[in-house]
């Protein structure tokens, strides 16, 4: 697993089964299709580019870049370079959680915004290294595993925090409309099965639709709508292409609409295609 390019389903079993994953990538398991992830990923680009888009903005990864991508956001990876090369570390929210526990001053909350800074030779040389230990005491059978894993995990958030001084960069603390942004974000994951309207989610954040639609539209350059939709589609074009076992019937149940009708109908609002249209590639 740690030595080659894993499928998405081969990462997901690993991460729920052991709480923690450290992979190499040379490409990506897809191309031009969404990727929503429940994880935290850490990632270290040893060498080479890759060229994504995330939330729908435009991102370059490039050599000796380090990053922490959080859960349940949207990633489009586009294009590698040939000699692309990256260092994962996927944990689930449970281990998340864990380290929240221990180190609750270094893992207040996760946060919304993409978050990378790139690293001269020697740091990425010690962020290499940190992540090589990391990669051993993953594989240890041991009962104090989690422990030894949180340690070193809390030694690379250190090193990442003296990296970024040294580089002239000093993350903030997270405005309140980034926060607002943050439980957005987490609401629709968590609910968008069941709610795609706006008004339920500004209800959540305590705050009127027309002035919850105003901050998301000045944040994000999109409609909260447009947000909310964005992330159903993500979900349904994924079992669409994805999990061709399901019918057209079971992704709509899946996805919590009242019938096959009304999926159809959202699916072709938002995308021009019908779900049967989309899952043929006409």
């Amino acid at each position: 697993m740690d030595k080659e390019t894993p499928s998405l389903s081969m990462i997901a079993k690993v991460v729920e089964k052991r709480g923690l994953a450290v992979i190499d990538l040379t490409q990506m398991p897809l191309y031009n299709e969404p990727i929503v992830l429940p994880y935290v990923i850490i990632a270290l680009n040893n060498r080479g580019w890759i060229r994504s888009e995330f939330d729908f903005e435009p991102d370059l990864f490039k050599e000796h870049d380090f990053t922490l991508l959080n859960p349940n956001h949207v990633m489009i990876p586009l294009e590698t370079s040939e000699d692309y090369h990256a260092t994962l570390v996927i944990m689930s929210r449970r281990f998340y959680g864990i380290l929240a526990e221990m180190y609750p001053d270094n893992y207040k909350y996760i946060h919304y915004f993409l978050t990378t800074f790139h690293l001269n030779d020697q740091q990425y040389e010690g962020m290499k290294s940190c992540l090589q230990t990391l990669r051993k005491i993953n594989m240890l059978d041991h009962p104090d595993r989690e422990k030894l894993l949180t340690a070193q995990i809390n030694i690379m958030a250190h090193m990442t925090e003296i990296y970024c001084t040294e580089n002239g960069y000093a993350p903030e603390e997270k405005s309140g409309v980034e926060l607002l942004m943050l439980r957005f974000h987490s609401a629709i994951a968590e609910n968008f099965r069941t709610h795609r309207d706006v008004k339920f989610y500004a209800d959540q954040l305590c705050l009127s639709p027309k002035y919850f639609g105003t901050i998301v539209r000045q944040t994000m350059g999109y409609s909260a709508g447009e947000l909310i939709a964005r992330y159903v589609m993500v979900q349904a074009k994924h079992l669409l292409r994805h999990h061709r076992k399901m019918n057209i019937q079971q992704v709509s149940d899946k996805l919590g609409f009242s019938d096959q009708t009304a999926f159809t109908r959202y699916f072709k609002s938002h995308s021009g295609q019908t779900p049967q249209e989309f899952r043929e590639g006409k």
